[in-house]
C-alpha cells in the first residue's frame, strides 16, 4: 500500500519497501552526474546530492524502524555517489571521504532524522503523537538516544553535534 509516498508492506510488524525510493534516488543521482559531467566538481555534486537526492532516499523513514538488511541497502545506495566520485570501494576510504567532506554516513543521517523526529514528538507532551511515541516507541527512542548520548527534547544543533562526535570517535578521526 502506498501512503504519502511511502510503500507499506504487509508483514507481522510495520515494514516499508525501499525499492521505489532507491530507484528514484539513483535516477536523481544519475541526472545530476550526467548534467554536470565534470567529476572533478566534487563539492558541487555532493551538495546537489545532499539537497536533491538524499531527501528522496530518506523520506518518511524516521517514523518507522528498519531492519539491518534495509539499513545496509540504504547505505549501499547512499555510498554509491562517494564510490563513484572518489573511485574507491573500500569502506574505510568511503567513510573518511564522508567525514572530511562533511557528510554523515547513511546510518547516522537516518539516526539524525529519527532523533529530530523524536525530539519534536517528545516536546508535544499533551498531544496524541507525543503520547504514542512514549507509549509505543519507547524502546526505539531509548536505544537511539542512548547510542548517541542525547537527552530529549534537544535542539537540532545539539543532536547533530552529538552524532558527529559519535561518528568521529567511531572511526578515530
Amino acid at each position: 500500500m502506498k501512503y504519502f509516498g511511502t510503500v507499506i508492506v504487509a508483514a507481522s510488524r510495520f515494514t516499508m519497501c525501499l525499492h521505489r525510493a532507491k530507484i528514484k534516488y539513483f535516477q536523481s543521482l544519475n541526472a545530476i552526474m550526467g548534467k554536470i559531467g565534470d567529476m572533478q566538481a566534487v563539492g558541487l555534486i555532493l551538495s546537489l546530492t545532499a539537497s536533491n537526492c538524499l531527501p528522496i532516499l530518506l523520506y518518511g523513514l524516521e517514523a518507522g524502524s528498519l531492519t539491518n538488511a534495509q539499513v545496509k541497502s540504504l547505505e549501499y545506495a547512499y555510498n554509491a555517489s562517494f564510490v563513484k566520485l572518489f573511485k574507491s570501494f573500500d569502506a574505510n576510504v568511503v567513510s573518511a571521504c564522508q567525514y572530511y567532506t562533511g557528510f554523515l554516513p547513511a546510518r547516522h543521517a537516518l539516526d539524525l532524522a529519527r532523533l529530530r523526529f523524536y525530539s519534536s514528538l517528545s516536546a508535544q507532551v499533551d498531544s496524541l503523537p507525543g503520547f504514542l511515541c512514549k507509549a509505543v516507541g519507547g524502546d526505539e527512542l531509548l536505544q537511539v538516544t542512548t547510542k548517541y548520548n542525547v537527552t530529549l527534547p534537544a535542539s537540532n544543533l545539539s543532536i547533530k553535534k552529538q552524532i558527529w562526535t559519535f561518528f568521529k570517535n567511531e572511526h578515530g578521526y
